[in-house]
């Protein structure tokens, strides 16, 4: 109050306020964003309202004028009677699902069955943040306001590097597509999530509300218990070279041979970049470490590997020559039927010609 431009004369006193409101949601909902409202009182933050009491609330305002005119205001009155009102919030809640037996003729396909625990959504992090990320917060108390820029923003000072705004966050919304006042924050270097919650005692002041940080536990999500390993940090270049190193994964002579039988390396490197940017399975799936991997027989980057190498081992047994066209080749004519091998010439010209266009 003694703060305030006009003294005393400038304070609006707000009464029978629900105690969980937070500032910023008094003022939003008082003045909402982009109305006349806002327009004639002026835009004002969280540090404008203070709380002398649980359902008691100080308003600043500019000048006693605008005091006054706040108390005339009827719709600011209608706006101040709406503080607090939640409206019902639907949830959609399913039984989880849990590893039963193996399957199949050789024994490997998984079959799951319905488990006894009930998940209602925002109970676990999205599964492709939780496996890309070496830790995450759960963040409770939010207002529905804040952004995930918001968020980004203020867990910046905790991350070693820049954060991904729509990438290491998650807003849990209702079946309406309203807010919930969780939300999920990853990190991406081990110690990171613990130094958070450390500095700020596992609560924090974002968007002018009391928000509460909890570790998500590993036990909560993973099929086969804890992790194993701590998840490991990659560089830039190991992540470029990850992207398109392919060839170390294949016999130099075999890359030859398809040179040979006209398969171009650049389009192989199209090929294997395809392969790799475009499927989840050979990206974060295949990097993921113990305890969280799809396929639990295959190292890390092992799907990706096997990938290449079949793809190859297809690509050389379709292949054929002049001299030894290939089962393939020959299938295409009756049995007594001479095999016309002018197929290959016509294509060793058609390339020939694309090559001298740059083609």
């Amino acid at each position: 109050v003694a703060s305030a431009p006009g003294g005393a004369a400038s304070v609006v006193k707000l009464t029978g306020l629900p105690p969980d409101a937070t500032p910023l949601e008094i003022l939003r909902t008082v003045l909402p964003e982009g109305t006349p409202l806002e327009d004639h009182f002026g835009r004002m933050e969280a540090d404008a309202v203070h709380r002398p009491a649980a359902t008691t609330a100080l308003v600043r305002l500019g000048s006693a004028k605008l005091a006054s005119d706040m108390l005339k205001s009827k719709n600011a009155r209608g706006n101040a009677a709406r503080i607090g009102v939640r409206r019902p919030r639907v949830m959609r809640a399913k039984r989880e699902r849990v590893f039963d037996r193996w399957a199949g003729v050789h024994g490997s396909r998984a079959l799951s069955k319905l488990g006894p625990r009930l998940l209602v959504t925002g109970d676990l992090p999205p599964n492709e943040m939780y496996l890309s990320h070496h830790a995450l917060l759960h963040l409770s108390g939010l207002p529905a306001d804040v952004s995930l820029g918001d968020l980004a923003r203020f867990f910046q000072p905790y991350s070693a590097d820049r954060r991904d705004v729509l990438g290491s966050g998650h807003i849990v919304r209702c079946a309406r597509g309203e807010p919930t006042g969780d939300a999920y924050v990853g990190f991406e270097m081990p110690g990171e999530a613990e130094e958070a919650v450390a500095s700020l005692g596992g609560r924090a002041g974002i968007g002018g509300a009391d928000v509460v940080l909890t570790a998500v536990a590993d036990r909560r999500h993973l099929r086969g218990g804890v992790r194993e390993t701590a998840r490991p940090a990659r560089t830039v270049d190991e992540l470029r070279s990850d992207l398109d190193d392919w060839e170390r994964h294949v016999d130099p002579a075999d890359l030859a041979e398809l040179e040979k039988l006209g398969v171009r390396r650049d389009v192989l490197d199209e090929v294997m970049r395809t392969l790799r940017h475009n499927n989840r399975t050979f990206a974060a799936a295949d990097q993921a470490i113990a305890g969280e991997r799809l396929y639990e027989d295959h190292e890390p980057g092992g799907h990706y590997r096997e990938a290449i190498r079949t793809y190859l081992e297809v690509v050389r047994s379709c292949a054929g020559t002049k001299d030894e066209p290939g089962l393939l080749y020959e299938a295409m004519f009756e049995p007594d039927m001479d095999v016309d091998t002018r197929l290959f010439d016509m294509e060793a010209e058609r390339i020939a010609e694309q090559r001298k266009w740059g083609i």
